[in-house]
């Protein structure tokens, strides 16, 4: 096929099987078993498309097989490799065979149970939740109940920092918290209907955990970054929680910041160095790459997230002394970027999916009068719902 001028399609959603194996309570598959990935985007515009081309591969920008999906705007790829990453791009083409442009690229780790951000009951939103260093306990409004039913759990203690996360690879976040006095990460999962616990030790009072999925089995590790060293120490949950390794990746005065910034579903072990604006970050899926990009200034607080909804973290500043975001776009290889207001003075940015559209939305949760004001990515950042969920002294868990 020839490429042409055609306008590329737009991605609209991606849906792993792993999601529905969730949703009907089915086991896992193993690791050897074949899996499905469903893809869905828009219709062209363009009178002339006749019809739609998926290329796919395991490295991003790199896509050697092919497959006709038709004149149809969704279509599920099956045989793909359980516990591997996959790449996608979507072209039009016409009855010359004359191909579009590419879509922007999508990822997913197939076969793995994939957790949203803040999501505890389960419905891939994010809900609103508070943690109350006071009394130790969770608060979480259940998006699930369209932010109109919640529960409350009491654990922690003074001094212990929330570390939630899905440990169990359920598909929801477990309540786990860190306690550096002692260096036990304790863990109430989700799968027990928060009622079994588990208890780890895991670090030093001085270090700072910084949980993530680094070995890509769909289960939150223990992980914590060593501020006076620039070390990670990972003790991971593919092997039971009984192997572990260790990485030198920042310096000192640097801000940790995982993420999957590769799209290989995997945390990547990250920094931001707030004295010069570099983000510097090691690719899971490139032998541990590394890559630099300036993005940020002194007094900025770093908010990484995937807001663009392409399985990619992105490059994020949340500036307190404008209330202004400015977001680098993974999609757009890094090239373009977002700048929208929304904070004022003394709020705390909490990003998550809350409108369950798989893109993070920029959010607030404002101490002085305990209110939420999320921005919808479903309506194009153009309007937003606020909620009142919490004290000036909790800390929002988003």
């Amino acid at each position: 096929m020839r490429t042409g001028q055609i306008g590329p399609p737009r991605w609209v959603g991606i849906v792993a099987r792993t999601i529905a194996v969730a949703l009907l309570m089915t086991a896992a598959p193993k690791a050897s078993e074949a899996a499905n990935v469903t893809l869905a985007w828009d219709a062209s515009s363009d009178g002339t498309v006749t019809g739609y081309a998926i290329y796919y591969g395991n490295r991003s920008g790199n896509y050697p097989i092919g497959v006709n999906a038709g004149n149809r705007t969704s279509f599920q790829i099956t045989g793909l490799a359980d516990g591997q990453p996959y790449y996608f791009v979507v072209y039009a083409y016409n009855a010359e065979g004359v191909l579009s442009a590419p879509s922007i690229e999508v990822s997913r780790r197939v076969g793995i149970a994939s957790s949203m951000t803040g999501d505890f009951d389960g419905d891939h939103r994010t809900d609103l939740t508070v943690y109350r260093p006071t009394t130790g306990q969770w608060f979480v409004l259940k998006s699930n109940t369209n932010y109109a039913g919640w529960s409350a759990y009491t654990w922690g203690a003074a001094g212990d920092i929330p570390v939630p996360g899905d440990y169990d690879g359920d598909g929801a976040m477990d309540m786990a918290i860190y306690r550096p006095s002692t260096g036990y990460w304790l863990i109430l999962t989700s799968s027990s209907n928060f009622s079994v616990w588990k208890a780890y030790h895991w670090g030093l009072d001085t270090d700072i955990p910084v949980q993530g999925d680094y070995d890509g089995d769909g289960k939150t590790d223990p992980v914590v970054y060593r501020p006076s060293t620039g070390v990670w120490y990972v003790l991971t949950s593919g092997s039971n929680f009984s192997v572990w390794t260790y990485t030198l990746w920042g310096a000192v005065g640097d801000v940790p910041v995982p993420g999957d910034y590769d799209g290989d579903g995997k945390t990547d072990m990250a920094v931001f160095r707030p004295s010069n604006g570099y983000w510097l970050y090691l690719n899971s899926n490139s032998n541990n790459a590394s890559t630099a990009i300036q993005w940020g200034n002194t007094g900025d607080i770093a908010v990484p997230a995937d807001y663009d909804g392409d399985g990619k973290t992105d490059l994020a500043v949340y500036r307190p002394s404008t209330g202004v975001w400015w977001i680098v776009k993974s999609s757009t290889k890094n090239q373009a970027f977002l700048q929208q207001l929304w904070g004022a003075s003394g709020d705390i940015p909490a990003p998550g999916d809350y409108d369950g559209d798989g893109k993070a939305d920029l959010a607030v949760y404002r101490p002085s009068s305990g209110a939420w004001l999320v921005v919808k990515s479903t309506t194009n950042n153009s309007s937003y719902f606020s909620l009142v969920w919490g004290l000036s002294s909790d800390q929002p868990v988003p």
